[in-house]
């Protein structure tokens, strides 16, 4: 008695797998290439704040290299620079008092796109956004003719006023993706407890909001206090400080714009940090 075998297909051999040394050796020569590509970028963009801040420290007037010698000489004398001073503490005051006013309206938006549903919020939304992604140019012209209408003269309230229209979409879009990872029915348990809508911002959405707010307000005040182009159209006799460098830039060049310079920039840097810091923690805490 005689058997037929049948044909069995056999699959290919399939190629071996990297060995794990490797496939590890792979790994780290990519995440050297990526931190080696993302430390080119970071020094393009912060070469000449380096630069600047060196050459602040250049004891000699003509801001060329190589470095006549080191010196805290242009600190010295923006010490005792009354203008500068003027106009630093009158940016803060500007600053301060908008981001206060941005932080109000802000949150109030907020709690509004997130909590209330009725046609045309998003529309409002955008039209709440359109001054802080409008051209500066644009924004400050306009600002100035409206403002004038109404019979605000340029100063320190249209400054504020002009602030405020593109500190406050920064506010909102923070706290309002704090708001939307909140619990709504906390709120509405706190509300059939007997609690009104101020007792239940002030105990329930307040403390869950904080720390996005703090955050909030740290990146509006960087921006209220380098911003440049708006308030140059919007600000009178009195100056705030960009404005004031970029007067003395026109007249001609101080070291000591170097000096105060540096001082912006590290004051900004700081700022963003940590507000940056606050929000990535805040983030891993709803996760």
């Amino acid at each position: 008695m005689s058997s037929t075998a049948g044909s069995i297909a056999v699959p290919a051999p399939s190629p071996p797998a990297p060995a794990p040394v490797e496939a590890e050796r792979e790994w780290s020569w990519a995440r050297v290439a990526a931190f080696l590509y993302c430390l080119l970028i970071y020094f393009f963009l912060y070469a000449p704040v380096i630069v600047m801040a060196i050459f602040s420290f250049n004891a000699a007037s003509v801001q060329s290299l190589p470095i006549h010698a080191f010196s805290t000489h242009w600190y010295d004398r923006l010490a005792h620079d009354s203008e500068m001073i003027d106009a630093l503490v009158f940016s803060l005051k500007v600053s301060v008092i908008s981001v206060t006013i941005a932080c109000i309206a802000g949150t109030s938006f907020a709690i509004l796109f997130t909590r209330v549903r009725m046609r045309g919020l998003a529309i409002l939304q955008g039209l709440i956004a359109l001054p802080f992604v409008m051209p500066g140019m644009v924004l400050g012209i306009a600002l100035l003719l409206a403002l004038r209408q109404v019979g605000i003269q340029p100063g320190m309230l249209a400054i504020v006023i002009a602030h405020v229209t593109f500190i406050t979409p920064i506010i909102l879009f923070i706290v309002a993706q704090r708001m939307r990872a909140l619990d709504p029915s906390l709120e509405q348990a706190s509300m059939d407890l007997g609690a009104g809508p101020i007792r239940t911002f002030l105990n329930v959405i307040f403390p869950s909001i904080r720390t996005a707010l703090i955050a909030a307000a740290l990146l509006g005040f960087t921006v209220s206090f380098d911003e440049v182009i708006v308030t140059f159209f919007v600000s009178g006799a009195e100056q705030t400080l960009p404005v004031h460098i970029w007067t003395l830039l026109r007249q001609g060049f101080s070291p000591v714009v170097n000096a105060i310079l540096t001082i912006i920039a590290v004051f900004s840097v700081t700022s963003i940090t940590i507000a940056t810091i606050i929000i990535q923690r805040s983030r891993r805490a709803d996760a």
